[in-house]
């Protein structure tokens, strides 16, 4: 299972965007690629093929095309899955798409090159399944180990990121893996500082990853409204989706420790006065007291009138 029924919120955008796949394929690999991100080419894998032969359907999440920017030459296929929840038949999944794209290249005539498959893994627990094909396999004593093909992939699990990895992600990626160790670890969010690249399908995909739908139309009209965003600014907007989550289930799975007991705050709060609010205490450098003002609604009150008063003045 990938997203869910949010489920083209990374495949299709945010891991499609050159840069952001680039860095998913660092983290696979575990190490840095000195390749322009220009390089990679969107790469069609959802192709209908005959339905009589035995590859119906090539379909992977996010896959991209590696090619020479000075001769256009194809280098390699990057190709990655992207799990909410633990998949006990992923290495299988991996090593069928696999093949299907050396098998499908063949019979098109095209030259082989080298394929690398890995999965990023956004779940709230550690991944269990197996991540290869030796640790499925009962191997009879009668068998020779040494003639049993085995075949092994590589999980990034985005929520176990050693902190120095998650600081020094540069792409917006690292706010994924920020929010997903605060979830696994029980803790506040602590809001990854830089710039959002791609704001309406960030926001949209730590929407989902809270458990909160957000709405388009009001996301795409502020996210449309200016020129550079940061995380601060996903925050807020974050929250106030978190506030009302809390309103109608008594819950949530949230960033700040009041949310999680339902606290009822936010039955006034509209968009634009979280985010007056917010600016106000920037302007003011009381910006550290933002989370205080909206751990309830009455604190908010008293924050917004304090903000008026001064605005009269």
């Amino acid at each position: 299972m990938t997203l869910g029924k949010e489920k083209d919120i990374l495949e299709r955008h945010l891991l499609e965007n050159p840069a952001e796949h680039k860095e998913a394929m660092e983290l696979i690999t575990g190490h840095r690629w000195d390749i322009d991100p220009a390089s990679f080419r969107h790469y069609p894998v959802h192709i209908p093929r005959d339905m009589a032969d035995t590859l119906s359907f090539l379909e992977q999440d996010s896959v991209m095309l590696v090619v020479d920017l000075v001769t256009d030459e194809e280098l390699a296929i990057t190709c990655m899955e992207n799990q909410t929840k633990v998949d006990p038949i992923m290495v299988e999944r991996i090593m069928a798409d696999i093949a299907n794209q050396y098998l499908t290249r063949a019979r098109d005539g095209k030259k082989s090159i080298p394929i690398i498959a890995g999965v990023l893994y956004y779940g709230d627990r550690p991944w269990t399944a197996p991540v290869s094909l030796r640790e499925k396999l009962k191997i009879p004593e009668v068998l020779d180990e040494r003639f049993i093909q085995d075949f092994r992939i590589q999980v990034v699990d985005l929520g176990a990121l050693p902190d120095e990895t998650i600081e020094n992600m540069t792409t917006d990626l690292k706010y994924f893996a920020g929010l997903l160790k605060a979830k696994r670890e029980g803790r506040q969010y602590t809001v990854n500082r830089g710039e959002i690249r791609h704001p309406f399908w960030t926001i949209k995909g730590l929407g989902h990853l809270s458990g909160m739908e957000i709405d388009d139309e009001e996301l795409l009209k502020i996210t449309e409204s200016k020129e550079e965003y940061t995380m601060e600014f996903a925050y807020t907007f974050l929250s106030k989706e978190q506030a009302d989550a809390a309103l109608r289930t008594g819950e949530a799975q949230g960033f700040r420790k009041g949310e999680a007991s339902g606290i009822r705050k936010g039955v006034e709060m509209t968009m634009s006065r979280v985010r007056e609010l917010y600016s106000w205490l920037k302007k003011c450098g009381q910006e550290s007291e933002f989370d205080r003002a909206t751990s309830s609604e009455q604190l908010f009150e008293q924050y917004w009138n304090e903000m008026q008063n001064s605005l009269k003045n």
